[in-house]
């Protein structure tokens, strides 16, 4: 087994996840994860949690069911938040077996703003922050090598925001800048800054992960919010940015990038939409959502052919909905989830409060379903083609975007949006920006933004 999802998953270790989103396309889709409970039945959600171990916590990744790494203390604007550290956590306890602090932000007064921790092929975890990336051992927490990555910036008012990885296992990164004369921390540097937009464009690093060293960069033509997405798409391995207006493409061969002119899929965005987060892979499609930020006009789900950008579909699942007046018209900060094997969709928008499914297929793009549910939150899709199941956060009535104190974790048929069960009272706030962890055996884990990891369990009731 571990041959055949080295094979479909490369560069990224064999294991359930390795990776903050499963694959390099960003899919959000983890096929070996189990959904625990009935789909023809009643369910029950146990949780136990650990103590407050691990403050800000951003993502997991496994190198199996006993070796699970936590990548944390990076929410600069959240108690807690005072730097990077991974630790690895006992699947009995929830308690740490070893921590590995890599900064102290409010040492070196630098932007602390989270990047993500991988795992890949060799064994090594690779751990993204600032303006640096380090290779850790798993066996103990010591860290192999760190490196310092360029920048357009001033090196404390930058962060890499994520890594991603050719499937012949070259990593790639991309700047995002804090103002410079802010202070700020964490995502507030986006929102509370004088002129966020003040910073340079970002930056696109190519690193040789054996050697660990940084091997080409260059300058996106603007400032990239989102996350960048690799594909290899006809023998060649391409990077994808979401712009303000459009998508750019890199090519990336003989150890360069050149940005491909001849991919050009114009203005995708309309009248008062804001720009998407990361694009995902599906097939030989890349899918984005728009309104990143509040936007006045409904949220559009867009698809472009990775071999003609000429060739668009572009729909409004939730238009028409009405937001209540404490929440934007329109924001979904989250990418969108997709199942390759149905041609499935699936977005999310926190101003009217839903999520939904739409399917692709020749003629466009159609919904299949929408159901009340507001999250800012990634989806995880776990399960076999035929058991898929959507997993996400459900903000409880009245509590703010910016401002939640707790969250519901809910469950439902990916065919038919079907809640098929949810934890019975809220759990305490999840960390922004983050996903309902997938784990063995029917498991998932839940990473409170107070520090607690918290898994959970669903089980057939009787």
């Amino acid at each position: 087994m571990r041959a055949n999802l080295m094979k479909r998953n490369p560069p990224w270790f064999p294991s359930l996840m390795a990776y903050e989103h499963y694959d390099s396309g960003r899919s959000h889709l983890f096929p070996e994860a189990e959904f625990g409970g009935s789909f023809d039945g009643a369910n029950r959600v146990t949780a136990r949690s650990s103590a407050q171990v691990y403050p800000t916590p951003y993502n997991v990744v496994y190198l199996g069911p006993d070796d699970v790494f936590v990548y944390g203390g990076c929410y600069g604007d959240v108690p807690g938040g005072t730097g990077s550290f991974v630790a690895k956590v006992d699947t009995v306890s929830l308690q740490p077996v070893w921590r590995t602090q890599l900064i102290d932000t409010i040492e070196t007064r630098e932007w602390n703003y989270p990047g993500v921790l991988s795992a890949l092929r060799d064994g090594f975890l690779y751990l993204i922050y600032g303006y640096r990336l380090a290779r850790i051992a798993a066996a103990d927490g010591t860290v192999v090598r760190t490196i310092e990555l360029p920048t357009l910036a001033e090196p404390r008012n930058t962060s890499y925001n994520g890594l991603d990885a050719f499937a012949g296992g070259t990593l790639v990164a991309k700047t995002v800048y804090r103002e410079a004369g802010c202070e700020k921390q964490g995502f507030s540097a986006f929102l509370d800054c004088t002129d966020p937009g003040n910073v340079p464009d970002s930056v696109v690093v190519a690193i040789d992960p054996e050697e660990l060293r940084f091997i080409t960069a260059i300058a996106a033509p603007e400032f990239i919010g989102g996350r960048l997405t690799t594909a290899r798409f006809r023998g060649k391995d391409y990077v994808y940015l979401a712009g303000t207006t459009t998508v750019f493409r890199y090519l990336y061969e003989n150890r360069r990038f050149t940005l491909d002119d001849s991919w050009n899929p114009g203005s995708i965005y309309e009248e008062g939409q804001t720009s998407a987060t990361a694009v995902v892979v599906m097939n030989d499609w890349v899918i984005l959502q728009t309104n990143a930020a509040p936007a006045t006009a409904p949220l559009s789900v867009i698809a472009i052919d990775q071999g003609d950008a000429g060739r668009q579909f572009s729909a409004q699942p939730f238009a028409g909905l009405p937001s209540p007046p404490m929440y934007p018209a329109s924001m979904s900060p989250s990418a969108v989830s997709v199942d390759e094997v149905h041609q499935r969709i699936f977005a999310l928008d926190a101003g009217p409060g839903r999520i939904g499914a739409l399917e692709l297929s020749d003629a466009g793009l159609r919904t299949i379903w929408t159901a009340k549910q507001r999250t800012t939150e990634f989806l995880a899709l776990i399960g076999p083609p035929d058991r898929r199941v959507v997993v996400g956060t459900e903000l409880p009535p009245g509590q703010s975007l910016g401002g939640a104190t707790s969250d519901f974790v809910v469950w439902r048929d990916a065919a038919t949006g079907r809640e098929l069960a949810r934890t019975p009272e809220p759990l305490t706030a999840i960390s922004t920006g983050s996903m309902v962890e997938p784990y063995y055996f029917g498991h998932m884990y839940y990473l409170a933004k107070a520090g607690e990891i918290i898994e959970l369990t669903v089980q057939a009731e009787g």
